[in-house]
């Protein structure tokens, strides 16, 4: 889901790499020009070196082990950064320390394995648009790709909007998985919120309804 986010990349830096097999789907598919791999661990960047340059491409490709963008160079050339499989907090904190996200405008391809509102309030907050995104299942999960770029206009959102974000437009088995993974979420913290303050959230309140007329549908 997330290679398919990436059209006519120059540089493409995957964060997190793993083994690499993104990386190298984006090389040999000519979605990417040149690929700069990270990860914090040294054995799946190994993984990811051997499997690229297995296949030919280690001309095309740069690998860090490092946490998450420091340390990158050459940066000036980056098209996007893909993030995937991490959670919406640590993908805030990578976004953040790396300043020339904003400073060249990069464009966001964002897979998170959990905390997607978390993500999505970084984003809306600090001056990035979310284009547009595509929910998607694996092995029984349910996930939404997120597709976002700064323009430096700075949002206040709501739980809907943090929980959902434009998930609501996609359509399909995935999109109703991930709408109902998010109404329980909300449904705990809105357990959680009664428990503390003797009252529910209207706030709260107002984003189930809205996911259940969706899940409805």
């Amino acid at each position: 889901m997330a290679a398919s986010f990436v059209d006519c990349g120059k540089t493409v830096c995957d964060v997190g790499c793993d083994h690499g097999k993104l990386s190298l789907y984006l090389l040999q598919n000519g979605r990417a020009e040149r690929i700069i791999a990270t990860d914090i661990n040294k054995a799946p960047l190994q993984k990811a070196i051997d499997l690229i340059t297995g296949a030919g491409l280690g001309p095309k490709a740069e690998f860090y082990l490092t946490d998450g963008l420091q340390n990158i160079e050459k940066a000036d050339d980056v098209s996007h950064v893909v993030i995937a499989g991490l959670g919406g907090q640590t993908m805030a904190q990578i976004i953040h320390s790396a300043p020339f996200i904003k400073e060249n405008k990069v464009r966001l391809i964002l897979l998170p394995a959990q905390s997607g509102h978390t993500i999505r309030k970084y984003l809306y907050e600090n001056g990035f648009d979310i284009e547009t995104e595509a929910t998607v299942e694996e092995n029984g999960k349910f996930y939404s790709c997120i597709s976002a770029v700064y323009t430096g206009q700075k949002k206040t959102a709501d739980v809907f909007t943090c929980y959902i974000g434009k998930s609501r437009l996609c359509e399909g088995y995935a999109a109703k998985g991930y709408f109902s993974m998010v109404y329980s979420q909300l449904e705990k913290k809105q357990k959680g919120f009664t428990i503390e303050n003797g009252f529910a959230s209207r706030e709260i309140s107002e984003a189930m309804d809205k996911i259940r007329n969706m899940t409805d549908k």
